[in-house]
């Protein structure tokens, strides 16, 4: 199977960026533009600026047409996000669906067009960011698996990435997951994957590299970031 998603064609960085929140801030675009490519949430608006606005003609109660997203798009989707990590609250969140080939990349051989999503990003400076974000099918359950076949897809055919391993590890609440794990220039980035019901969860994480980081404290930012999301599982 990982052969196989390795010799799938090459999906754009936009395609990746329309699916995911945007930011109002941004300090190293660069990097977070790298990160889109890599499948990575957190991501910041001026990587955004040239592939993931919101259409004008996006309509969230309308029938599945024109891809958007827009904060308050989806709020039965965006409340069951978390409101708080590592004691502040999000520098973005924000809601979307996708009905178009273009923006659904790998989900499209799965007959996923009209999957909403929503997501919370937090921009932790010098590099490092964190994402919650969540996916829907609005009448039928989104398997884990296409979410994770989605991730990873944009990892392998991004410029730039390196280092890519994948792994199925289980975190407290959140039982068996999918875990991604890049080195993107100077960024390591990771996304884990797991299945909530009806939807899939997601939490990204992109630490610089530098003599001063440990791979420690990355994978224990990873960790953070699923608690801080399994601790609003279950809500309305």
């Amino acid at each position: 199977r990982r052969a196989d998603v390795a010799r799938r064609p090459r999906r754009s960085e936009g395609r990746l960026a329309s699916m995911i929140p945007s930011s109002s801030r941004a300090a190293h675009p660069r990097a977070w533009r790298t990160a889109i490519a890599a499948g990575l949430v957190v991501v910041l608006a001026t990587a955004l600026a040239a592939c993931g606005s919101s259409s004008a003609s996006f309509n969230p109660s309308g029938t599945c047409g024109a891809d958007g997203k827009a904060p308050g798009a989806y709020p039965n989707l965006e409340r069951r996000l978390p409101t708080r990590f590592e004691g502040t609250s999000p520098t973005s969140i924000d809601s979307g669906r996708h009905c178009s080939e273009s923006a659904l990349g790998s989900l499209i051989t799965h007959g996923a067009a009209g999957i909403e999503f929503a997501g919370a990003t937090w921009d932790l400076g010098s590099g490092a960011g964190v994402s919650s974000a969540l996916f829907s099918l609005p009448d039928r359950q989104l398997p884990v698996a296409w979410i994770a076949e989605f991730y990873e897809i944009g990892a392998r055919t991004a410029k730039r990435t390196g280092n890519i391993t994948t792994s199925r590890p289980t975190f407290d609440g959140a039982g068996p997951a999918y875990r991604l794990d890049t080195l993107n220039d100077l960024s390591l980035q990771s996304v884990v994957t797991w299945q909530d019901g009806d939807l899939v969860r997601v939490v990204l994480v992109a630490t610089k590299v530098d003599p001063g980081a440990t791979r420690a404290a990355h994978d224990d930012l990873v960790s953070k970031a699923v608690a801080a999301t399994v601790a609003v599982m279950g809500g309305p």
